[in-house]
């Protein structure tokens, strides 16, 4: 009778210990001791809902400078370059700069008067083209009409050039920013495909991204400033032409006005 007594008391006794085994549960763990706290249970992320989308990262200014590499920055450098030109040429040429009206007024006062002297101290000191222009042609008067004509028309011709020259370098930086923005596409893609090709790590689709999208801001850089740039040019080069006929109006009138002077 013991001996069964025994018996049922060791089967009770391992049924409870292998029970949450068998039933796929730890057995408790002791109880902590007293004045001691349990560490909280690690509690899992709650995963997304299926069917939501997730808010996207913005593309910050910040990150595409950081994106845009070396390159992004001379970009950088021709548009402040690109800006100042731009506003000094359309401070500078203009017809009211180049052929001013009191000039003009002045000179023909002075050349009906027969005081031809007294005009070419006049334009003397100045830079403006008509001044430099009419300068040419008094320092011809007295010879015959077709030399002070020639004299003042290779006057006008260096000084076209130099306004040409000017704008010039408006047309060259709008023409150079999108090739350096095509530099810094192909340079992206080049690390894109090297990432693809040599990287065997597990973040590889992070790199291309990154690659490509430091050629796409490349890229986009430079059409930023081409564009304002190029459109800028383009209204100056009107401006130019605009100056150029004002003054050969004015230096072919001037021409028939030394040739009737008394001086003459």
């Amino acid at each position: 009778m013991c001996n069964k007594s025994h018996l049922v008391a060791g089967i009770l006794l391992t049924s409870l210990v292998l029970a949450p085994q068998i039933w796929g549960q730890e057995p408790p763990d002791a109880a902590p001791e007293a004045g001691i706290e349990a560490p909280p249970a690690a509690v899992d992320p709650v995963p997304p809902i299926p069917g939501t989308r997730q808010p996207a990262q913005q593309l910050t200014l910040e990150m595409m400078v950081r994106q845009g590499g070396p390159i992004l920055w001379v970009i950088a450098g021709l548009g402040f370059i690109a800006l100042v030109l731009a506003l000094y040429l359309l401070l500078t040429v203009t017809p009211r700069r180049e052929a001013p009206a009191t000039l003009v007024k002045r000179a023909h006062a002075q050349v009906r008067a027969g005081d031809l002297r007294g005009a070419y101290q006049m334009c003397e000191g100045r830079d403006e083209l008509l001044a430099n222009v009419l300068r040419a042609g008094l320092q011809m008067a007295g010879h015959d009409r077709y030399v002070i004509q020639d004299a003042m028309e290779s006057e006008g011709e260096r000084g076209a050039a130099g306004l040409w020259q000017k704008i010039s370098y408006l047309n060259n930086i709008a023409t150079i920013a999108p090739l350096l923005g095509l530099l810094g596409t192909v340079w992206g893609m080049m690390q894109a495909f090297s990432t693809i090709a040599f990287d065997d790590a597990q973040v590889k689709g992070i790199a291309v991204a990154y690659s490509v999208s430091m050629a796409m801001v490349t890229t986009a850089a430079g059409l930023i400033l081409a564009i304002p740039a190029m459109a800028i040019y383009y209204y100056l080069r009107g401006r130019v032409v605009k100056i150029l006929a004002e003054v050969e109006a004015e230096a072919s009138e001037l021409v028939e006005l030394m040739a009737r002077s008394p001086e003459s």
